[in-house]
């Protein structure tokens, strides 16, 4: 048997993963409100493609397996599993008392409807079917035993199971709810849905059958909060003064500035949330003029100084990033942190050796002026104020750029189509083959609208290898012709900066960095 699943190592933050030790007795009565940054899409786990989702989700719907703050595979709806010594199949048995919250039973039927849900086209899945790479089908091989069954070789699957995206949803939900389940959803997590006012709040409350916790967290049984209040205050001050002033009892996303002054004060707990992957990046359209020309691309990159943009827009509160990978990923590449240094001279001089000529204080060529458009999606806090750090840096050296803020849908249609050069954005991972739906012709989030041969060969290769060391040289390989071609533009570490109320214990996350509340407690 072989399992085809190199380890992860995660560094720094994930010793501050656990909030506080819980000296007093929990109160089982408990409510309590957190602050919570963006709007939802849809709490529907197939079809989300927002990061933020990922910690709601994580909270009503349990997956296969559980994955550590370091990475290492726990059991929770799947008791054990095994790989095939071919690696085209994941065998599973599962647990045998799990019910959804509307009462019907989980067994390996619930996973092969899930498996078909997320695969089906009109589902028009996101991050999920990513998640499943080539393991699209999955067959019941007795009440409660499960086969998944790749057409190649996929050695992230495991792992990968145990992201949010996949949680197993209600076959009955599917089919009763149909469009409307990301309005209705029902898992088998530790807390239930109780109701959701878009914009507003959603709510959620404690699952009395609960039994079946991750062995890692530190709890069994049922969350000893008996409610959550996810309050939607998109404003930064807003959710800093909710926070402050005790109506709520966690804040996620706190602003730079008050992270670094509220975390020396005695009353609160900081809890920095790393969420691995890809960090906060922005993927250069490699199809529309400027961005068409790596001379262009690789400018940018020389032009921005990352510690100045993170200054400008976090307070310095995050390190910048300057690989493709976080540095707690598997296959990080502390070599590339170097190739491009922060050097205005240098970006100057890559346009001159690309043909750009200098005229009224900006580059053109060809009688075609250098002009950049910055994308950012509107509802974000974080994104506008990266653009616009961006957009100054650029102009410094004499490239155009302009930022447009676009509501969500806008904002998708523009990366889609290819109306963008450049803009800021987050994708979660727990292994390096996440960089395949970026950089993949065909996949939804190749947004940088690039394509190579060679690349793809470098993917199917890395996905398909059962060995660690070979696994780490190909990803290695990869991200350095991903750097030579400028496609993407590291920003900064990704880091849900979380702040609690000292009484609010327990507060943990799952690798890859999604805030769980099933083992939280609040003290009187």
């Amino acid at each position: 048997m072989k399992t085809g699943i190199s380890g992860l190592l995660l560094v720094g933050l994930s010793t501050l993963a656990i909030s506080g030790a819980q000296a007093q007795a929990p109160n089982k009565n408990a409510k309590i409100t957190v602050g919570w940054a963006e709007p939802i899409d849809t709490l529907n786990p197939a079809t989300t493609g927002a990061r933020n989702q990922g910690p709601l989700l994580v909270n009503i719907f349990d997956t296969l397996v559980w994955l550590t703050p370091d990475f290492k595979v726990e059991p929770l709806l799947a008791t054990k599993w095994s790989v095939s010594a071919d690696g085209l199949t994941y065998s599973f048995t599962l647990r045998e008392d799990v019910k959804f919250h509307d009462g019907t039973a989980f067994d390996a039927e619930s996973v092969v409807e899930n498996i078909k849900y997320i695969t089906n086209k009109d589902t028009a899945a996101k991050v999920s079917i990513a998640l499943l790479g080539p393991c699209k089908e999955a067959v019941a091989t007795g009440k409660f035993t499960v086969d998944i069954k790749c057409a190649t070789p996929y050695a992230p699957l495991l792992r990968q199971l145990g992201v949010p995206y996949l949680g197993m949803q209600s076959p009955a939900a599917i089919v009763k709810y149909g469009k409307d389940l990301g309005l209705n959803p029902v898992g088998t997590g530790p807390y239930s849905f109780v109701s959701y006012e878009p914009n507003q709040s959603l709510v959620v409350k404690r699952n009395e059958a609960y039994n079946w916790n991750p062995p890692s967290v530190g709890h069994k049984g049922p969350p000893n909060i008996a409610e959550v209040k996810f309050q939607i205050v998109t404003n930064p001050q807003a959710r800093v003064s909710q926070f402050q002033a005790g109506q709520s009892q966690m804040m996620q996303q706190t602003p730079g500035v008050h992270w670094n002054a509220m975390q020396k004060m005695d009353r609160f707990t900081a809890i920095p949330v790393p969420i691995t992957g890809l960090g906060i990046f922005a993927p250069v359209n490699a199809k529309k003029f400027p961005t068409d020309d790596v001379a262009v691309r690789r400018a940018i990159q020389y032009a921005i100084d990352k510690k100045g943009v993170v200054q400008l827009a976090e307070a310095g509160a995050i390190q910048p990033s300057l690989t493709p990978l976080q540095p707690s990923m598997f296959g990080y590449d502390k070599s590339l942190e170097t190739m491009y240094p922060y050097d205005p001279a240098k970006a100057e001089a890559t346009l001159k050796e690309g043909g750009w000529t200098k005229k009224d204080g900006f580059w053109e060529k060809d009688g075609k002026r250098l002009s950049l458009t910055l994308t950012a999606i509107s509802t974000s806090t974080s994104y506008p104020l990266l653009a616009q750090a961006i957009q100054n840096y650029l102009q410094k050296v004499g490239m155009e750029a302009n930022v447009q803020l676009l509501a969500s849908p806008a904002w998708l249609a523009a990366n889609i189509n290819g109306d963008m050069s450049l803009t800021p954005l987050q994708y979660i991972g727990v292994d390096p083959d996440a960089l395949s739906g970026w950089f993949t012709a065909g996949q939804y989030f190749n947004w940088s609208h690039y394509s190579n041969p060679k690349l793809d060969a470098l993917f199917k290769q890395g996905r398909e290898e059962g060995d660690s060391a070979k696994r780490v040289a190909i990803y290695q390989e990869l991200q350095k012709l991903l750097m030579d071609e400028a496609v993407m533009l590291p920003i900064r570490q990704n880091v849900d900066l979380v702040m609690t109320s000292k009484k609010l214990t327990g507060v943990t996350y799952s690798g890859g960095g999604f805030e769980y509340l099933g083992a939280a407690s609040l003290a009187d």
